[in-house]
């Protein structure tokens, strides 16, 4: 029995791409990540900071660090403009704060809401990864940069990167 092809792709629901996408990201599954966020990448003409976000952490597991600064330096670019309620961050409680400096939250995917809601948290998010990506580079220079901003001094991943790059330069 033969198989006809269709002549025509199906249509792929971009929004559900991206809701698997998250949730691969969420179960370490980065074949299955890349996949979804690099087709929502493709098929999307002005990429939205979390798809942006959530690639530069596949390009990051990929080991495809130059990809990886690219993409979040575009990311950077467009959190540049404050979002409706990026007041938010200052009602935050301190503890939750300090817990999202310390821990590696900044390692999970993004959606639209965080972006809207706590602009200032996944911009601090971006330049974490950035960081990380930095150190993979081994750019020290870049990371000292990227340390003095305001609040990475106070984040667990970016401590450790200056200890290492100050010990390289």
């Amino acid at each position: 029995m033969l198989i006809q092809k269709s002549s025509t792709e199906p249509n792929v629901d971009l929004t559900k791409l991206f809701a698997d996408g998250v949730h691969c990201v969420s179960t370490a599954q980065w074949v299955f990540a890349y996949s979804a966020f690099a087709n929502v990448s493709q098929a999307t003409k002005k990429k939205s900071i979390p798809v942006l976000y959530n690639m530069a952490l596949c390009h990051l597991f990929a080991k495809e660090f130059t990809k990886a600064t690219s993409v979040l330096t575009e990311a950077l670019t467009q959190i540049a403009t404050p979002s409706v309620s990026h007041q938010a961050n200052i009602n935050l409680p301190k503890g939750l704060l300090e817990h999202e400096y310390e821990n590696s939250q900044y390692l999970s995917a993004l959606n639209e809401t965080a972006v809207e809601l706590n602009n200032n948290v996944v911009k601090l998010r971006i330049l974490r990864l950035l960081v990380d990506v930095q150190l993979a580079l081994h750019n020290w220079h870049e990371i000292i940069r990227l340390s003095a901003l305001p609040d990475m001094e106070k984040c667990k991943n970016v401590q450790d990167a200056l200890a290492i790059s100050k010990s390289n330069t």
